[in-house]
């Protein structure tokens, strides 16, 4: 009994982490999980800019120190470069790494450059990574 719920703990907070989910994972389940969750956390900002849902400070930011740290984590998670058949990832991304690495680097940019004290200053900064976002998948990712 004890032994089960121990097992049952540890699983909680290895499925409340969704960092320590993603270093467990490795290839296309992982870059899928990072870039579903890059878009899940995007449309929060894109949806405030659009006034879908309310503006609040504190969510912008938190929300773009979350994108932060995984665009960080993109290149590591890169680095597999398992190509199974439903995969969106192009063979062009590890023939052209450093050029993806630059790519990685310019959305990182991008985000440090995202303004969130107020709607106006969000709206005004989100095109940038939206380009940055066109940039590599326009490259890399598979239409």
């Amino acid at each position: 009994m004890l032994k089960g719920l121990v097992s049952l703990y540890l699983s909680l907070i290895f499925l409340s982490s969704g960092t320590i989910v993603l270093a467990a994972e490795s290839g296309y389940v992982a870059r899928s999980n990072l870039m579903q969750n890059i878009r899940s956390e995007f449309s929060v900002l894109a949806r405030m800019a659009q006034e879908k849902i309310q503006f609040d400070e504190s969510l912008a930011e938190s929300t773009r120190l979350t994108l932060l740290n995984l665009a960080a984590s993109a290149p590591t998670i890169f680095e597999d470069n398992e190509l199974p058949i439903n995969s969106e990832a192009l063979p062009a991304i590890w023939e052209n790494w450093e050029d993806f690495i630059s790519k990685s680097e310019d959305f990182e940019f991008a985000l440090e450059g995202i303004e969130t004290s107020t709607l106006i200053d969000l709206r005004s900064s989100l095109g940038n990574v939206g380009a940055t976002c066109g940039s590599c998948h326009q490259k890399y990712r598979m239409k």
